[in-house]
């Protein structure tokens, strides 16, 4: 080290290390020699000059004395040489500050990583809602019917075609598609009394009808042919107490359709009569 250099000391901002280096790279940069970051090298202090001196205030104006010899300044502390034990400064390196300021963290640079994790949230979120709402489409989806076929039917092949008649050679008549056979005609039976059955006969009398005293004799009479019937007749029997016939009760319809059901209604004309039992049945020809 020549006896002609002063050398400055500071300390590193990143880890408090000493940093030794000459005063004429103050201003400039160098890198720690500790942890190797960038440190900004401070310029020497300059000392002070002295204020001049105001003349004392008085009636007469004094002789101006004489100014001062300029104070010399004083001399910049030498660092003391480094010893054995510490390792030589690192040689100095100019480093432009613009440089260091846009190397240095910029306000607002820690939202970047915040924003970039919500728009991978929201991204997240959007591809489970679509999975979730496919899933339920695919669930609720209705299911084809049994024996439905989910296969395309395969075409049939192409009929070969006919060989070409030659000049002259009347075409063979087309063949005559047969006719479907008519539909069997079901024969209807003879047409007999003995089909018009009756049940459920009992003497009926109304309620309701206030100081009313008819009474009526009911039943069911049923067509059990295909066949129309007219002018269908009933006629029954009225007895007493002891089973004696007092007298007869008679309904008529003019027509009952086949297979139906009449439901018919004569009235007593005998007080004495208990039960009335089935006399005839009789049809107009």
């Amino acid at each position: 080290m020549s006896a002609g250099k002063t050398y400055l000391k500071c300390k590193c901002p990143h880890c408090g290390a000493e940093v030794s280096y000459p005063d004429y790279a103050g201003g400039g940069a160098s890198s720690c020699g500790q942890c190797g970051k960038t440190v900004l090298l401070p310029r020497a202090a300059a000392a002070p000059q002295p204020a001049p001196a105001r003349p004392a205030a008085g009636p007469a104006p004094a002789p101006k004395p004489a100014a001062p010899p300029p104070a010399s300044k004083p001399a910049p502390a030498v660092a003391p040489a480094p010893s054995a034990s510490k390792p030589a400064p690192a040689p100095v390196k100019r480093v432009d500050p613009a440089a260091i300021r846009a190397v240095e963290s910029k306000p607002g640079g820690g939202r970047a990583p915040f924003l970039r994790v919500c728009l991978w949230t929201l991204n997240i979120a959007i591809v489970l809602a679509v999975v979730v709402v496919l899933g339920n489409h695919l669930k609720n989806r209705p299911k084809p019917a049994e024996g439905e076929k989910n296969e395309a039917p395969i075409p049939s092949a192409p009929a070969a075609p006919a060989p070409a008649a030659k000049p002259g050679t009347p075409s063979p008549p087309a063949p005559a598609t047969p006719a479907a056979p008519p539909a069997p005609v079901v024969p209807k039976g003879p047409k007999l009394i003995g089909d018009l059955k009756i049940t459920q006969v009992a003497l009926d009398q109304p309620k309701g009808a206030k100081g009313s005293r008819l009474v009526y004799v009911t039943g069911v009479l049923k067509n059990d042919s295909d066949h129309q019937r007219f002018g269908v007749r009933v006629e029954l029997d009225l007895l007493d107490v002891a089973t004696n016939k007092v007298g007869t009760a008679t309904d008529y319809r003019q027509m009952l359709e086949p297979r139906a059901t009449w439901q018919f209604r004569a009235v007593v004309t005998d007080r004495r009569a208990t039960a009335a039992k089935l006399a005839g049945v009789k049809e107009d020809e």
